[in-house]
């Protein structure tokens, strides 16, 4: 059955900068306890890879891809940051191999008809080799994607960026305080949305993963989720 997650929309107090709203290096017993899961096959946890191991495997097909949902929603407001390592190999020749950070709007649910319409800001790191019948030849792009709920969406892809594979590379999703989102990688900003989070949405949750593949591997590791004291 597929996962509902209801809205959240209670209002909170202003926090302080510097707060930390939450933290998981995927170290624990048990992912079930701060994560809900989607996709076949599950995500599971790498108890020999990381920064330091182990690590959070997305571990999903070369088609619809898995990961997990926060279970705990987070305010919106200025200088939201949700923060990340992530790794990303593929051979040369391959591809759908992809590691994800995102936002997701609190009703966000497994197998929901409109999926990408739920995605307020996304950052993915994939490889695009030559069996990517489509695409073929961009190597490694940097994907930063989003939209509003409605009618406004947009997507900003970097390709042949292969400095950021075979590494762990520290990423960042901001909230300013115009509401709208900032990409960073290894604090070095790449681009702010367009347009702002709509208003009517007062929470997000966090969502890891996306597609793998027999051809490499997409790991994510470190996450925190936090008040910036830069906006």
């Amino acid at each position: 059955m597929p996962v509902l997650l209801l809205c959240t929309f209670a209002l909170v107090p202003e926090q302080d900068p510097g707060t930390v709203l939450f933290q998981d290096d995927f170290s624990g017993p048990d992912l079930n306890i701060h994560w809900l899961f989607y996709g076949d096959p599950l995500p599971r946890v790498e108890d020999s890879l990381g920064v330091p191991p182990p690590c959070f495997n997305n571990n999903g097909d070369s088609m619809g891809g898995s990961g997990v949902i926060s279970r705990e929603t987070f305010p919106i407001t200025a200088g939201l940051c949700v923060e990340c390592d992530m790794f990303m190999n593929c051979c040369e020749r391959g591809t759908w191999v992809t590691a994800s950070l995102g936002m997701v709007s609190p009703e966000f649910r497994e197998g929901y008809a409109s999926e990408s319409d739920l995605i307020i800001a996304k950052l993915d790191l994939s490889y695009s080799g030559e069996l990517d019948w489509a695409c073929p030849h961009r190597q490694t792009v940097l994907n930063m994607n989003g939209r509003n709920g409605e009618d406004l969406k947009y997507s900003v892809f970097r390709i042949h960026q292969n400095h950021l594979m075979n590494r762990w590379v520290r990423c960042r999703l901001q909230i300013n305080s115009d509401l709208t989102v900032s990409y960073f990688i290894e604090d070095s900003l790449y681009m702010t949305s367009p347009f702002p989070i709509p208003e009517r949405l007062s929470h997000i949750r966090v969502r890891l993963g996306n597609r793998s593949s027999n051809w490499g591997i997409a790991l994510h590791d470190n996450l925190e989720v936090f008040i910036s004291e830069e906006i």
